[in-house]
């Protein structure tokens, strides 16, 4: 990037007191701002906050359970906030290289992309130790992300992500689950908006960390998403081409319906029946499940309180 680019990282943690000094230590001196935010923990995660002293810091805290997801989107909508040029998500439990991080950047340094996504396999290996069951997972998630996209996704859950601030304005936070699976989630929603994605190759490291994703449970769950999103896609796809088919007669007996009925005497002043309430109107409005500052209290102090 250049010395002008304002990168922010962005790192959820939840429960992550053990590993996430590795990672705040391993942070490059040209990063411009660190955001970290602490999803409800238990253990001594916030107190690991605040002991870094380090003046690029900004600590978001969640009183109430964000979700992986819901984190990350906290922490994009603070790096827009502070006037971040582009955002990276880095995992709290040293999953991630941080040497790779230019790499990871490099297909926006050069506006090729708005949009990157590491991948840790080669040839359909993982490049590094990976949990058999991840991997069979990952497999199948991918696949499945790659047909809803219509594009070949090599690496639908790998979280090492960079995006520009005009991917994140357009990004919609009401449409993204805030669980598991986000970057899959969120990898299908730049495609929709056609935005330019790349993938670059980034090491696959697994350790002592502890995964909170429930066996089953969970995974079937991003799998149903990421598969109603591919059925959305395809309708959105094949409306068009219904409309072009429809029977050439159905237009006029449609304009004739909607021809205002003949008055039977009645004079032009008479009154009409009252307007029907259009079933739209009693369906809810959007709802935002990202609330504005009563989820993250930002220590705007940069330091211990």
């Amino acid at each position: 990037m250049s010395a002008a680019s304002r990168v922010a990282l962005v790192i959820p943690a939840r429960n992550e007191c053990r590993l996430l000094p590795r990672v705040l230590e391993a942070v490059p001196a040209w990063v411009w701002k660190v955001i970290v935010v602490d999803d409800a923990s238990r253990d001594r995660t916030w107190g690991v906050l605040r002991e870094w002293r380090d003046p690029r810091a900004r600590r978001l805290r969640s009183e109430r359970r964000l979700g992986v997801g819901g984190a990350i989107l906290l922490g994009y909508r603070e790096a827009l906030a502070l006037g971040a040029t582009c955002a990276v998500v880095v995992a709290a439990d040293a999953q991630m290289d941080l040497a790779e991080l230019p790499l990871v950047l490099d297909p926006i340094a050069r506006g090729e992309a708005d949009y990157v996504q590491g991948n840790r396999f080669r040839g359909g290996a993982p490049s590094g130790p990976m949990p058999a069951a991840r991997v069979l997972g990952n497999r199948v998630l991918s696949a499945a992300a790659s047909w809803s996209a219509g594009r070949a996704i090599a690496d639908s859950q790998c979280g090492f992500t960079a995006a520009t601030a005009r991917a994140l304005r357009l990004l919609d936070p009401a449409s993204l689950p805030h669980g598991y699976g986000f970057p899959a989630f969120a990898r299908l929603e730049m495609h929709r908006m056609e935005l330019r994605v790349a993938e670059v190759p980034v090491s696959a490291l697994y350790g002592s960390e502890v995964s909170g994703i429930r066996p089953w449970r969970d995974p079937a769950l991003i799998l149903a998403r990421i598969l109603w999103r591919g059925v959305a896609r395809r309708a959105r796809e094949v409306a068009p081409r219904l409309r072009a088919l429809a029977v050439p007669g159905a237009r006029k007996i449609g304009d004739a319906a909607r021809q205002p009925p003949a008055s039977h005497g009645l004079t032009r002043d008479a009154p009409r029946p009252a307007a029907i309430h259009r079933p739209e109107a009693f369906l809810p409005g959007t709802i935002t499940n990202l609330p504005s500052t009563t989820l993250g209290v930002p220590d705007r102090a940069g330091g211990p309180a």
